[in-house]
């Protein structure tokens, strides 16, 4: 039966109204949702990336916020212990096993797009180059990778939440080149509520636990993935641990964060080695693995000059 057509309502055009008023309240429930940082909401990789952008530009120039030239050299001398360290923890069993669309709430809330600005010299225009980052206390301190914040080109380095808020980065705080790891601050407004963060994980998990990595492939930003910790292996060159991943992820997502089924931060993503069953004239043909190379907590809270919390 064709109710509507049956309905008392007299009018064409008054249908129209109210189909019209639905689809009004509609895009305002999804604005009020994105503003919220609902998971459902869809993300615009675009609008962050032109948010970004934006905001980035501000900074150029700004006395209070070192340029990548300064930035980078400080990157180079930095030897000294770190002048940050993690806050007081809670003991381990603190934390419970969570599910993962919870586990992708809240490590999302507190992943980072970062990034910096640079001219190609080709035009006058400015570019992003972007990557990834997790938040580790509430006043802005946040780890990414070595490598993200070693850009020659590099004008001005910041960092943005899932909702488009920008922050520059004013700070490198602790340095290893080794474990491919840089604890940055991020210069937070006064009298802003506290920004969400993760828990460290107190010690490395052990292969077969699950891990989830909330990362941004080629721009997708905060995609979630899920595997398992394959094994622990150190780097060939510098003896470096490292976690080997299941859980999918690409270009683009340098520094951002793997999480056990917590929702503790137990990684953090490094890099990614292609095993090619041939090669052939300097070819490599039939692709056969992709091995996810990530930097254990281990090695950051060895970095924070951290020990792991007291078991109670």
């Amino acid at each position: 039966m064709d109710l509507w057509n049956r309905s008392p309502f007299p009018s064409r055009g008054f249908r129209t109204a109210c189909w019209l008023v639905v689809a009004l309240s509609g895009a305002g429930m999804l604005r009020a949702q994105e503003r919220a940082g609902d998971p459902l909401a869809p993300i615009d990789d675009e609008k962050l990336r032109q948010q970004f952008q934006t905001a980035a530009e501000t900074w150029i120039g700004e006395a209070s916020i070192p340029d990548g030239a300064a930035m980078l050299a400080s990157l180079k001398a930095r030897k000294d212990a770190p002048v940050w360290t993690l806050p007081p923890e809670e003991a381990p069993g603190a934390a419970t096993r969570l599910e993962p669309p919870e586990v992708y709430r809240r490590a999302t809330a507190a992943t980072l797009v970062l990034g910096h600005l640079y001219q190609c010299g080709k035009c006058s225009k400015w570019h992003p180059t972007l990557a990834g980052g997790v938040v580790i206390d509430p006043g802005g301190i946040a780890v990414t990778n070595y490598h993200v914040m070693r850009a020659a080109k590099a004008k001005v380095f910041g960092a943005m939440l899932p909702d488009g808020e920008a922050f520059p980065v004013t700070e490198l705080l602790a340095v290893s080149e080794a474990d491919d790891l840089v604890v940055v601050r991020l210069k937070v407004r006064e009298g802003r509520k506290p920004l969400p963060t993760v828990r460290l994980a107190p010690a490395n998990d052990p292969p077969g636990t699950g891990v989830h990595v909330v990362s941004h492939p080629d721009g997708r930003f905060f995609t979630f993935s899920e595997g398992m910790i394959a094994r622990h292996f150190v780097t060939p060159d510098t003896k470096a641990a490292r976690l080997h991943i299941t859980a999918d992820y690409a270009r683009g997502s340098s520094g951002c964060g793997v999480f056990n089924p917590r929702g503790e931060l137990t990684a953090l993503v490094s890099a990614t080695q292609s095993i090619y069953y041939t090669e052939e004239k300097g070819i490599q043909r039939n692709l056969q693995m992709v091995v996810k190379s990530t930097i254990p907590v281990s090695s950051l809270r060895r970095l924070l000059g951290a020990k792991a919390p007291e078991k109670k």
